[in-house]
């Protein structure tokens, strides 16, 4: 029997890659004034906590400026040459922006083993005032991503001014233990409190980005429950050469080559198959092959 393609959604008409620019734009001076306040008060306290929060802002910046620019680049339409345009720009960004905070991550905890070692008691009034700016940035950024962070582009710039402020709680808190104890280990202390609040949860980004470009299955969907609903299909009795990956977050993409019994009708097979797929498994962008029963597998097929 011929191969037929089913309706398919193109990659144009992807949920809205890009459509939260102007957000990450604004995102984006936020985060230059913010790390600006952090730098100069850094260098007037001393505190290593405003110096881990200074250079989580750096990779702040760095990461929105690339999410903006992914986003941007996503939003572009398919070409001959692209045929998915350049969806997958915003999940090597979000490569790029959960690596950038591990890094991060491993440095200060360096620096705040060093400090814990051999203390330091920073200067508490310019800690606290430029703690008090970030906060005050990174919440503004936060609160404007915060129902926009289901694409990777936007949910590393997400993480990113997530992360400045909980890291600028943790230095308004060390502050207010130093100026209330003199305690040299509150700083240290608060710098390795935003790392185990931060890397798990970037490592968790690295993770999905990277099982998107690995072409994992998305998560979520299960092939042997597809298989199963695809054997309930009248006139289906075998399918094969079952694969599902995703473009990007939102872009599942789903192909199949299912067998049919002697006499079935290739074309209500074929409707079938693709309407149990949209509707059990949200899988619009399907391709479906039908095959007549005595017709071999290829080798290096799967069975």
């Amino acid at each position: 029997m011929t191969a037929t393609a089913a309706p398919a959604r193109t990659a144009e008409s992807k949920p809205s890659a890009g459509s939260n620019r102007r957000h990450l734009a604004i995102v984006l001076g936020v985060a230059i004034l913010a790390l600006a306040a952090d730098v100069l008060a850094a260098w007037l306290s001393g505190s290593l906590a405003l110096v881990a929060d200074a250079a989580h802002r750096v990779t702040d910046v760095m990461g929105v400026t690339i999410a903006f620019f992914a986003a941007t680049l996503a939003a572009r339409p398919a070409s001959h040459d692209r045929s998915f345009g350049y969806a997958r720009a915003e999940v090597i960004a979000a490569c790029v922006n959960a690596g950038l905070l591990v890094a991060l991550g491993i440095f200060i905890c360096y620096e705040a083993v060093t400090r814990l070692v051999a203390p330091e008691t920073p200067e508490p009034g310019p800690m606290l005032v430029a703690a008090a700016i970030g906060l005050a940035g990174s919440g503004t950024a936060a609160w404007i991503l915060r129902s926009e962070h289901s694409g990777f582009a936007a949910r590393g710039a997400f993480l990113d001014v997530l992360g400045d402020a909980i890291g600028s709680v943790a230095a308004i808190g060390a502050a207010l233990l130093v100026i209330s104890t003199g305690w040299p280990y509150a700083d240290p202390l608060a710098s390795l409190a935003v790392v185990a609040l931060i890397v798990p949860r970037a490592l968790l980004l690295l993770r999905d980005a990277l099982s998107v470009l690995m072409e994992a299955t998305p998560p979520g969907l299960s092939l042997p429950a597809v298989r199963q609903r695809l054997l309930a299909v009248p006139g289906v009795i075998g399918a094969h050469d079952l694969h599902a990956w995703q473009i990007t977050a939102g872009l599942p993409m789903i192909t199949v080559h299912v067998i049919a019994e002697d006499g079935a009708d290739g074309q209500r097979i074929l409707r079938d198959v693709d309407a149990a797929l949209a509707a059990d498994f949200d899988l619009g962008h399907s391709t479906i092959q039908v095959e007549h029963p005595l017709r071999p597998l290829e080798p290096g097929s799967h069975a």
